[in-house]
């Protein structure tokens, strides 16, 4: 690159950012060589065009034409590569060539962004410098990781080793339903604490003809299509009410034990219509198997503070990084569907993250137990009702 580059970015740019732009061409000069080579042989257009990953490509899943290795999403890379490399090429033009010279380039520029257009299936718009939300990605999943909660591995395995006795029991309730299936819940290495309650979707509110009666009714109660127990977020909370204050979960509970400052949050996805980035980072993933035992499993189910749970829903790294996180704490023998994580999809600031570390609470054993034994009482209670009217002794 030429003497000066630098400097001019930082009247641009912000210092953070001038430097980061910096660090991307260096990143291109690694491996295409010096910059100036290029722009002296065709204004670095060749490069640009190599670097130009459409989001047709991302959906066909096409393989990148540069020579550079992406670490995370190949578009979002590839982009920020790319502006970088435009920024030398507007350093360039602004800095030595007239002005039939720089007309000449842009209209060169122009043809490339044309052929691009056309490529792309859609217009969509892109901000001018993705490398920020990049680094704001980093500095969301380091604040979170300080501020998240996990369950201990030890309580994790100890209702594992639980639900392997309460298997058999499950199973009764199943043969009883011949809708019911206990490997959906109770696979090997399941940590499911409350076995055939699922999150409901919005359609199953409304199945009978009478709607508002489904509307107010729908709530713990079980669903016919599947036998199912429809749940709406309050059952994942019981583990952690049970270890704060050896209670079960009720709105009293959840304010007293001083729970209310924080919210759930699902790392993994429990229903059949969110488990698209799961599909992407394990490279086996087996869609025959539901996903519901995640919804209350002991492992998936973390502590936010309040109002900072969208991160883990929306952003693709931070949600890896947890993935991550979950993995180097309970291993890969609690899942169902999914299979060999692929660790290199990581992102490369994950290493950077302070975790707060699991607690064990005081006489976290005797909760645990107690909490199982409730389970055994409420889904026992439920089922027997529901069964003996609808299905009878079988």
């Amino acid at each position: 690159m030429k003497e000066g580059f630098r400097e001019w970015l930082e009247k641009k740019f912000s210092k953070k950012v001038a430097g980061s732009r910096f660090t991307n061409c260096k990143r291109v000069e690694k491996f295409y060589g010096n910059l100036e080579v290029y722009f002296q042989k065709d204004k670095c257009s060749s490069i640009i065009e190599e670097l130009t990953y459409t989001t047709e490509d991302e959906r066909k899943n096409r393989k990148q034409r540069h020579k550079i290795p992406i670490d995370g999403n190949i578009r979002t890379g590839s982009a920020t590569l790319k502006r970088a490399t435009r920024l030398y090429v507007e350093f360039r033009l602004r800095d030595s060539l007239s002005i039939s010279d720089n007309k000449h380039i842009f209209q060169m520029q122009s043809n490339n962004d044309k052929k691009e257009k056309k490529r792309e299936a859609s217009m969509i718009f892109e901000f001018p410098d993705l490398s920020i939300s990049t680094e704001i990605e980093k500095e969301i999943a380091i604040i979170l990781g300080k501020a998240c909660h996990h369950i201990h591995p030890e309580i994790v395995n100890r209702i594992v080793q639980a639900n392997k006795e309460f298997k058999s029991e499950f199973q009764e309730i199943c043969r009883k339903s011949g809708k019911l299936d206990a490997n959906t819940f109770l696979f090997e290495g399941s940590d499911c604490v409350f076995p055939g309650v699922r999150r409901c979707i919005n359609k199953e509110k409304e199945d009978k003809e009478d709607k508002e009666e489904k509307r107010k009714n729908w709530k713990n109660n079980i669903y016919e299509n599947d036998h199912t127990i429809l749940n709406d977020n309050t059952f994942p909370r019981y583990l952690w009410t049970f270890l704060s204050m050896n209670k079960s979960y009720n709105g009293s509970t959840w304010k007293e034990s001083g729970l209310s400052k924080f919210e759930l949050a699902h790392i993994f996805g429990h229903k059949k219509d969110e488990k698209e980035l799961e599909k992407r980072v394990f490279k086996h993933y087996d869609e025959s198997k539901l996903p519901y035992a995640f919804f209350t499993s002991a492992s998936n189910v973390i502590l936010l503070p309040n109002g900072l749970m969208k991160p883990t829903d929306k952003l693709e790294s931070v949600k890896i990084a947890f993935y991550k996180r979950h993995i180097d704490l309970y291993g890969e023998n609690i899942f169902y569907a999914e299979k060999n994580f692929n660790h290199s999809l990581v992102p490369s600031w994950y290493e950077e993250i302070i975790w707060s570390e699991p607690l064990l609470p005081e006489d976290w054993e005797t909760k645990v137990d107690n909490l199982l034994k409730h389970r055994k009482e409420v889904l026992l209670k439920k089922y027997d009702a529901y069964l003996s009217i609808h299905i009878g002794n079988k």
